[in-house]
């Protein structure tokens, strides 16, 4: 629970083919972040998230000091979310 950055690139999960064990792998994903009450840097670059950011980050207990993106084909509602 005291972790403070996190690094979880290259995601294998191609949510733009969204399947129920992906989007369950989502809300999984989700909730565990939720559990690092510390986290304060989260690295999720070249992963496949458009469209997703919203439910990957929706557990967060606190504000991020750094969220790096690169390379996530985001989607204007990500845009909109962050």
């Amino acid at each position: 629970p005291e972790l403070r950055s996190l690094k979880l690139q290259y995601s294998n999960v191609d949510v733009r083919r969204l399947t129920p064990e992906s989007a369950i792998g989502i809300r999984c994903l989700a909730g565990q972040l939720g559990m690092l009450p510390s986290l304060r840097e989260l690295n999720l670059g070249s992963s496949r998230l458009s469209g997703n950011l919203r439910q990957i980050l929706c557990d967060l207990q606190a504000p991020l000091e750094s969220l790096e993106l690169a390379f996530c084909s985001l989607v204007p509602a990500d845009l909109a979310f962050l």
